[in-house]
């Protein structure tokens, strides 16, 4: 559980940095928090936490299956959007079921976090979880839709406050990758562009409760990206 001796007034982790790393896909967050993450390691004691759903990978796969591959995927992809979409009717407890146990994994591995933190294990996390935006961008997946259902409706209160519970724990600093569409598209060339648009679109939107947030311009070179990242990370945490 996240307790209140883990977070000071202002809620900023006392203790070991937690560095984020977020952005659209296409950023480059994943390969630069795994290298930084490394590259810390050899001064400090580091540990990298995965703090995303994994849901997009999963589907990738599954679409790739033979003769059923793309139909599933097809179903999934129309439900979880639907979960996802603000006044859309969410379809079903076992889809909700499903969604929850999504973000549960996400809970599971921020506890991850917080053991190392307590432990004075610096983190770099790839992503980090918001309460703001429900439906995208790291949010609970099930507070966007709409249940008369009790048991969905449960599912939703208790998502909700896992979320808060995250979202309570500042990271040290918030390392922004920011692209552009044109950017996105070109290096994740499988993923759905209207989908890339809305993920720059409302990452651009999120404050993370007034945690600090450093944005870099993620077009540029990745050596460009990675050194810039490395000094924002020493202003932080020198």
């Amino acid at each position: 559980m996240v307790t209140g001796s883990m977070v000071d007034a202002a809620h900023k982790v006392v203790g070991a940095p937690i560095i984020a790393f977020i952005g659209c896909d296409g950023s480059g967050k994943s390969t630069l928090s795994v290298e930084v993450a490394d590259i810390l390691n050899k001064t400090r004691q580091t540990s990298l936490v995965y703090l995303g759903l994994g849901s997009g990978d999963i589907g990738r796969r599954i679409q790739q299956l033979p003769f059923i591959g793309p139909t599933i995927e097809r179903v999934l992809s129309r439900k979880a959007k639907k979960t996802r979409t603000p006044g859309e009717n969410i379809p079903g407890v076992l889809t909700a079921f499903v969604v929850f146990l999504f973000s549960c994994k996400r809970f599971f591995a921020f506890k991850k976090l917080l053991k190392g933190h307590q432990n004075n294990i610096q983190i770099v996390t790839d992503r980090y979880p918001q309460a703001e935006l429900a439906g995208c961008c790291d949010g609970p997946g099930l507070s966007a839709g709409r249940t008369q259902n009790p048991i969905i409706a449960w599912l939703v209160c208790i998502e909700k406050r896992l979320y808060q519970k995250m979202a309570s724990v500042h990271p040290t600093v918030i390392i922004f990758l920011d692209v552009d569409l044109q950017t996105a598209a070109a290096r994740k060339p499988d993923h759905n562009v209207d989908l890339l648009a809305t993920k720059i679109e409302k990452t651009r939107m999120l404050r993370f409760d007034g945690a600090p947030i450093e944005k870099i311009d993620a077009r540029q070179s990745y050596a460009a990206v990675k050194e810039q990242a490395l000094a924002i990370i020493e202003k932080y945490t020198a």
